[in-house]
Protein backbone atom coordinates (compact mmCIF):
# COMPACT_ATOMS: atom_id res chain seq x y z
CA UNK A 1 0.00 0.00 0.00
CA UNK A 2 1.65 3.10 -1.07
CA UNK A 3 -0.20 6.39 -0.05
CA UNK A 4 0.99 9.63 0.47
CA UNK A 5 -2.02 12.46 0.19
CA UNK A 6 -1.43 14.76 -2.66
CA UNK A 7 -2.62 18.07 -2.79
CA UNK A 8 0.12 20.62 -3.40
CA UNK A 9 2.60 19.83 -4.64
CA UNK A 10 6.19 21.44 -4.20
CA UNK A 11 7.56 20.31 -6.90
CA UNK A 12 6.31 17.49 -9.51
CA UNK A 13 7.71 15.04 -12.32
CA UNK A 14 11.21 15.43 -11.93
CA UNK A 15 13.64 13.01 -13.52
CA UNK A 16 15.32 10.78 -11.34
CA UNK A 17 18.20 9.52 -13.74
CA UNK A 18 19.23 12.89 -13.21
CA UNK A 19 18.58 13.25 -9.23
CA UNK A 20 20.55 12.50 -6.25
CA UNK A 21 18.18 11.37 -4.23
CA UNK A 22 20.05 11.30 -0.66
CA UNK A 23 20.39 15.11 -1.33
CA UNK A 24 17.44 16.04 -2.64
CA UNK A 25 16.05 14.71 0.34
CA UNK A 26 19.01 16.75 2.36
CA UNK A 27 17.45 19.69 0.63
CA UNK A 28 13.44 19.35 1.33
CA UNK A 29 14.38 18.60 4.78
CA UNK A 30 16.13 22.50 5.33
CA UNK A 31 13.51 23.78 2.75
CA UNK A 32 10.05 22.44 4.24
CA UNK A 33 8.98 21.73 8.10
CA UNK A 34 7.93 18.12 6.75
CA UNK A 35 6.64 16.36 3.97
CA UNK A 36 6.88 13.60 1.25
CA UNK A 37 8.64 11.88 -2.18
CA UNK A 38 6.81 10.07 -4.27
CA UNK A 39 8.32 8.26 -7.16
CA UNK A 40 6.40 6.65 -10.09
CA UNK A 41 7.43 4.11 -12.62
CA UNK A 42 5.72 2.02 -15.15
CA UNK A 43 6.59 -1.62 -12.38
CA UNK A 44 7.91 0.66 -9.29
CA UNK A 45 6.12 3.10 -6.89
CA UNK A 46 7.46 4.29 -3.43
CA UNK A 47 7.32 7.02 -1.15
CA UNK A 48 9.52 8.32 1.50
CA UNK A 49 8.80 10.52 4.82
CA UNK A 50 10.61 13.01 6.05
CA UNK A 51 10.51 16.03 9.17
CA UNK A 52 12.82 18.47 9.25
CA UNK A 53 15.27 16.31 11.80
CA UNK A 54 14.69 12.83 10.45
CA UNK A 55 13.73 10.02 7.33
CA UNK A 56 10.57 8.91 8.97
CA UNK A 57 9.72 5.85 6.93
CA UNK A 58 9.64 4.78 3.35
CA UNK A 59 7.40 2.52 1.31
CA UNK A 60 8.83 0.73 -1.83
CA UNK A 61 6.27 -1.56 -4.02
CA UNK A 62 7.14 -3.20 -7.38
CA UNK A 63 5.69 -6.59 -9.94
CA UNK A 64 6.80 -9.05 -7.14
CA UNK A 65 7.35 -7.38 -3.32
CA UNK A 66 6.77 -4.48 -1.12
CA UNK A 67 9.14 -3.14 2.09
CA UNK A 68 9.40 -0.54 4.52
CA UNK A 69 11.34 1.38 6.39
CA UNK A 70 14.93 1.33 5.96
CA UNK A 71 14.89 -1.54 3.24
CA UNK A 72 12.65 0.47 1.26
CA UNK A 73 14.75 3.73 0.78
CA UNK A 74 17.49 1.45 -0.41
CA UNK A 75 15.66 0.21 -2.84
CA UNK A 76 14.01 3.40 -3.78
CA UNK A 77 17.82 5.27 -4.06
CA UNK A 78 19.02 2.12 -6.52
CA UNK A 79 15.40 1.77 -8.24
CA UNK A 80 15.66 5.92 -8.53
CA UNK A 81 18.64 5.67 -10.76
CA UNK A 82 17.69 2.59 -12.95
CA UNK A 83 13.83 3.29 -13.63
CA UNK A 84 13.35 6.98 -14.69
CA UNK A 85 11.30 7.52 -12.15
CA UNK A 86 8.42 10.54 -11.56
CA UNK A 87 9.78 12.50 -8.41
CA UNK A 88 7.28 14.33 -6.65
CA UNK A 89 7.79 16.21 -3.56
CA UNK A 90 4.65 17.38 -1.23
CA UNK A 91 4.46 19.15 1.78
CA UNK A 92 2.63 17.44 4.69
CA UNK A 93 1.29 19.51 7.90
CA UNK A 94 3.38 18.53 10.57
CA UNK A 95 0.04 17.18 12.85
CA UNK A 96 -0.45 14.55 10.39
CA UNK A 97 2.92 13.74 8.75
CA UNK A 98 3.52 10.80 11.48
CA UNK A 99 -0.02 9.06 10.46
CA UNK A 100 1.37 8.51 6.76
CA UNK A 101 4.35 7.60 7.54
CA UNK A 102 2.93 5.23 10.23
CA UNK A 103 0.14 4.19 8.15
CA UNK A 104 2.38 0.61 6.64
CA UNK A 105 3.20 -0.71 9.88
CA UNK A 106 -0.62 -0.51 11.44
CA UNK A 107 -1.97 -3.33 13.51
CA UNK A 108 -5.19 -5.07 12.81
CA UNK A 109 -7.74 -4.51 15.27
CA UNK A 110 -10.45 -6.15 14.05
CA UNK A 111 -10.31 -8.48 11.12
CA UNK A 112 -12.49 -10.71 8.55
CA UNK A 113 -15.58 -8.51 9.40
CA UNK A 114 -18.58 -9.89 6.99
CA UNK A 115 -21.03 -7.38 5.48
CA UNK A 116 -23.39 -9.53 6.11
CA UNK A 117 -23.25 -8.65 9.89
CA UNK A 118 -21.57 -5.42 9.63
CA UNK A 119 -23.03 -2.73 7.92
CA UNK A 120 -20.17 -0.36 6.91
CA UNK A 121 -21.68 2.96 7.96
CA UNK A 122 -22.45 1.93 11.24
CA UNK A 123 -18.85 0.62 11.68
CA UNK A 124 -17.34 4.02 10.87
CA UNK A 125 -19.57 5.49 13.32
CA UNK A 126 -18.55 2.59 15.67
CA UNK A 127 -14.53 4.00 14.80
CA UNK A 128 -15.32 7.39 15.15
CA UNK A 129 -16.67 7.00 19.09
CA UNK A 130 -13.51 4.87 19.71
CA UNK A 131 -11.45 7.88 18.50
CA UNK A 132 -9.78 5.57 16.00
CA UNK A 133 -6.10 6.85 14.63
CA UNK A 134 -5.85 3.95 11.51
CA UNK A 135 -7.86 2.88 8.65
CA UNK A 136 -11.13 0.58 7.58
CA UNK A 137 -9.73 -1.69 4.67
CA UNK A 138 -13.25 -2.72 2.73
CA UNK A 139 -12.92 -5.91 0.15
CA UNK A 140 -15.87 -6.04 -1.67
CA UNK A 141 -16.38 -9.92 -2.92
CA UNK A 142 -16.20 -10.88 -7.16
CA UNK A 143 -13.39 -8.89 -7.80
CA UNK A 144 -15.50 -5.69 -6.80
CA UNK A 145 -12.93 -3.80 -5.64
CA UNK A 146 -13.46 -2.15 -2.20
CA UNK A 147 -11.37 0.67 -1.18
CA UNK A 148 -10.16 2.48 2.24
CA UNK A 149 -11.09 4.91 4.83
CA UNK A 150 -8.21 6.78 6.76
CA UNK A 151 -9.13 7.92 10.44
CA UNK A 152 -7.16 10.27 12.40
CA UNK A 153 -8.55 10.61 16.43
CA UNK A 154 -12.01 9.39 15.39
CA UNK A 155 -12.10 11.98 12.37
CA UNK A 156 -12.52 10.01 8.42
CA UNK A 157 -9.98 12.40 6.57
CA UNK A 158 -10.15 10.77 3.56
CA UNK A 159 -10.45 7.22 1.22
CA UNK A 160 -8.32 5.81 -1.44
CA UNK A 161 -9.90 3.36 -4.27
CA UNK A 162 -8.91 -0.01 -4.06
CA UNK A 163 -7.51 0.18 -7.87
CA UNK A 164 -3.82 0.91 -6.77
CA UNK A 165 -4.11 4.66 -7.08
CA UNK A 166 -2.30 6.49 -4.56
CA UNK A 167 -4.41 9.34 -4.13
CA UNK A 168 -6.60 10.39 -1.48
CA UNK A 169 -10.24 11.41 -1.99
CA UNK A 170 -11.51 13.26 1.07
CA UNK A 171 -15.32 14.21 -0.63
CA UNK A 172 -17.92 12.91 1.18
CA UNK A 173 -19.13 11.65 -1.97
CA UNK A 174 -16.52 8.74 -2.15
CA UNK A 175 -17.23 7.84 1.86
CA UNK A 176 -20.99 7.50 0.84
CA UNK A 177 -20.12 5.23 -2.35
CA UNK A 178 -18.45 2.56 -0.18
CA UNK A 179 -21.09 2.93 1.98
CA UNK A 180 -23.94 2.02 -1.12
CA UNK A 181 -21.91 -0.41 -3.00
CA UNK A 182 -20.72 -2.45 0.60
CA UNK A 183 -24.94 -2.73 0.85
CA UNK A 184 -25.48 -3.67 -2.87
CA UNK A 185 -22.43 -6.03 -2.86
CA UNK A 186 -21.12 -8.62 -0.23
CA UNK A 187 -17.43 -8.30 1.33
CA UNK A 188 -15.33 -8.01 4.34
CA UNK A 189 -14.14 -5.05 7.10
CA UNK A 190 -10.70 -4.72 8.51
CA UNK A 191 -9.98 -2.36 11.08
CA UNK A 192 -6.04 -1.67 11.31
CA UNK A 193 -5.03 1.02 14.11
CA UNK A 194 -1.81 3.11 13.56
CA UNK A 195 0.24 3.39 16.54
CA UNK A 196 1.77 6.91 16.47
CA UNK A 197 3.36 6.73 19.51
CA UNK A 198 6.14 4.65 18.63
CA UNK A 199 6.84 6.80 15.52
CA UNK A 200 9.77 8.78 18.10
CA UNK A 201 11.38 6.06 19.09
CA UNK A 202 11.43 4.36 15.45
CA UNK A 203 12.48 8.20 13.59
CA UNK A 204 16.20 7.87 16.02
CA UNK A 205 16.75 4.24 15.12
CA UNK A 206 16.32 5.02 11.73
CA UNK A 207 18.21 8.45 11.32
CA UNK A 208 21.45 6.48 11.81
CA UNK A 209 21.60 4.53 8.47
CA UNK A 210 20.22 7.45 6.04
CA UNK A 211 22.41 9.43 4.05
CA UNK A 212 20.57 12.31 4.36
CA UNK A 213 19.89 11.62 8.77
CA UNK A 214 23.49 11.72 8.83
CA UNK A 215 23.88 15.12 7.99
CA UNK A 216 21.28 16.82 10.44
CA UNK A 217 23.78 17.72 13.00
CA UNK A 218 25.72 20.35 10.54
CA UNK A 219 22.66 21.86 8.69
CA UNK A 220 21.09 22.60 12.82
CA UNK A 221 22.65 25.49 13.16
CA UNK A 222 21.36 26.97 10.24
CA UNK A 223 17.86 26.11 10.74
CA UNK A 224 17.47 26.70 14.26
CA UNK A 225 17.15 30.73 14.17
CA UNK A 226 14.22 30.12 11.55
CA UNK A 227 12.54 27.55 12.95
CA UNK A 228 12.01 29.61 16.17
CA UNK A 229 9.22 31.81 15.90
CA UNK A 230 7.06 28.64 14.93
CA UNK A 231 7.44 27.07 18.21
CA UNK A 232 3.63 27.77 19.11
CA UNK A 233 1.68 24.68 17.58
CA UNK A 234 -1.63 26.31 18.10
CA UNK A 235 -4.16 26.72 15.40
CA UNK A 236 -3.72 30.27 15.05
CA UNK A 237 -0.10 30.21 14.87
CA UNK A 238 -0.37 28.21 12.05
CA UNK A 239 -2.59 29.94 9.73
CA UNK A 240 -2.44 32.89 7.72
CA UNK A 241 -4.94 35.14 9.02
CA UNK A 242 -5.56 36.54 5.34
CA UNK A 243 -6.03 33.08 4.06
CA UNK A 244 -8.66 32.31 6.33
CA UNK A 245 -10.66 35.19 5.33
CA UNK A 246 -10.01 34.27 1.81
CA UNK A 247 -11.25 30.40 2.44
CA UNK A 248 -14.39 31.87 4.63
CA UNK A 249 -15.17 34.57 2.19
CA UNK A 250 -15.24 31.67 -0.83
CA UNK A 251 -17.18 29.67 1.29
CA UNK A 252 -19.71 32.10 1.73
CA UNK A 253 -19.82 33.16 -2.07
CA UNK A 254 -20.50 28.98 -2.93
CA UNK A 255 -23.55 29.37 -0.38
CA UNK A 256 -24.20 32.63 -2.27
CA UNK A 257 -23.96 31.31 -5.69
CA UNK A 258 -26.36 27.98 -5.11
CA UNK A 259 -28.77 30.07 -3.63
CA UNK A 260 -29.37 32.47 -5.84
CA UNK A 261 -29.34 29.68 -8.26
CA UNK A 262 -32.42 27.81 -6.50
CA UNK A 263 -35.26 29.32 -7.89
CA UNK A 264 -37.47 28.07 -5.45
CA UNK A 265 -35.55 30.18 -2.54
CA UNK A 266 -37.17 33.21 -2.24
CA UNK A 267 -35.20 34.91 0.05
CA UNK A 268 -32.52 37.36 -0.67
CA UNK A 269 -29.48 35.64 0.47
CA UNK A 270 -27.76 38.35 2.59
CA UNK A 271 -30.51 39.03 4.43
CA UNK A 272 -30.80 35.13 4.95
CA UNK A 273 -27.33 35.63 6.11
CA UNK A 274 -27.26 38.01 8.57
CA UNK A 275 -30.92 36.65 10.02
CA UNK A 276 -28.73 33.64 10.32
CA UNK A 277 -25.50 35.78 11.94
CA UNK A 278 -28.01 37.08 14.47
CA UNK A 279 -28.90 33.82 16.11
CA UNK A 280 -25.54 33.21 16.47
CA UNK A 281 -24.35 36.31 18.13
CA UNK A 282 -24.34 35.04 22.13
CA UNK A 283 -22.09 32.22 20.85
CA UNK A 284 -19.96 34.14 18.27
CA UNK A 285 -20.38 37.86 19.17
CA UNK A 286 -18.09 38.86 16.61
CA UNK A 287 -20.81 38.20 14.31
CA UNK A 288 -23.20 40.66 15.21
CA UNK A 289 -24.11 42.91 11.86
CA UNK A 290 -24.48 45.94 14.07
CA UNK A 291 -21.06 45.67 15.95
CA UNK A 292 -19.79 45.86 12.48
CA UNK A 293 -16.52 43.79 12.78
CA UNK A 294 -17.79 40.63 10.42
CA UNK A 295 -19.31 41.94 7.01
CA UNK A 296 -20.42 39.29 3.82
CA UNK A 297 -21.29 42.11 1.34
CA UNK A 298 -21.20 41.84 -2.57
CA UNK A 299 -19.11 38.60 -2.53
CA UNK A 300 -16.10 40.13 -0.59
CA UNK A 301 -15.44 39.70 3.49
CA UNK A 302 -14.62 42.18 5.42
CA UNK A 303 -13.26 41.57 9.52
CA UNK A 304 -11.33 44.28 11.81
CA UNK A 305 -12.57 42.31 14.95
CA UNK A 306 -9.83 40.14 17.24
CA UNK A 307 -11.29 37.17 17.72
CA UNK A 308 -9.42 33.72 17.47
CA UNK A 309 -9.12 32.21 14.09
CA UNK A 310 -10.62 29.17 15.56
CA UNK A 311 -13.69 30.66 16.56
CA UNK A 312 -13.83 32.69 13.37
CA UNK A 313 -13.76 29.56 11.25
CA UNK A 314 -16.36 27.73 13.66
CA UNK A 315 -18.79 29.90 13.67
CA UNK A 316 -19.01 30.45 9.77
CA UNK A 317 -18.78 27.33 8.98
CA UNK A 318 -21.70 26.66 11.59
CA UNK A 319 -23.71 28.98 9.69
CA UNK A 320 -23.07 27.72 6.12
CA UNK A 321 -24.06 24.32 7.22
CA UNK A 322 -27.74 25.00 9.09
CA UNK A 323 -28.36 27.15 6.18
CA UNK A 324 -27.40 23.95 3.60
CA UNK A 325 -29.82 22.31 6.20
CA UNK A 326 -32.46 24.11 6.15
CA UNK A 327 -32.61 24.93 2.85
CA UNK A 328 -31.95 21.13 1.73
CA UNK A 329 -29.49 21.81 -0.50
CA UNK A 330 -26.87 19.69 0.42
CA UNK A 331 -26.59 17.59 -2.78
CA UNK A 332 -26.14 20.90 -4.93
CA UNK A 333 -23.95 22.57 -2.15
CA UNK A 334 -21.62 19.34 -2.67
CA UNK A 335 -20.76 20.13 -6.35
CA UNK A 336 -19.31 23.14 -6.07
CA UNK A 337 -16.82 22.22 -2.92
CA UNK A 338 -13.99 20.09 -3.68
CA UNK A 339 -12.02 22.81 -5.48
CA UNK A 340 -12.62 24.75 -2.47
CA UNK A 341 -11.57 21.66 -0.17
CA UNK A 342 -8.35 21.41 -2.36
CA UNK A 343 -7.41 25.06 -2.25
CA UNK A 344 -7.78 25.19 1.40
CA UNK A 345 -6.82 22.04 2.74
CA UNK A 346 -3.92 23.48 4.85
CA UNK A 347 -6.83 25.09 6.77
CA UNK A 348 -9.04 22.87 6.34
CA UNK A 349 -7.05 19.92 8.35
CA UNK A 350 -5.76 23.13 10.86
CA UNK A 351 -9.22 23.72 11.88
CA UNK A 352 -10.90 20.06 11.47
CA UNK A 353 -13.71 21.58 9.24
CA UNK A 354 -16.14 19.51 8.41
CA UNK A 355 -19.24 20.67 5.74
Amino acid sequence: MIIIPKEKPVIENLNSYYLKIDKLLEHYQGALESGGVYFKAPTVEAVVFFDDENILNGSYKDKRSQVTGQAAIDRIIKAASESNCSVSVYQIQPDRLYYWARLTSSNALYSDLSSEFTDLEGLIKKMENEKLTGYIDVQLNDNLGGGLLFFYNGEVIGGSSAQGKSDVDRSREYRDDLIRRCRESSGLFNVWKTDLASTASTNKAAASPSPAAEKKPERAPRRKPEKAPAEQKSPEAKADQQRVILMLQNLLSLLEKVVRANKKIRTDFETMLNRKFMDKVDEYDFLDPFAGDFKYLNGQLYFTGNAPQSQLVNGVVECVREIVSELGIAGSFRKYLASWHKEYIDEIYTFNVEI
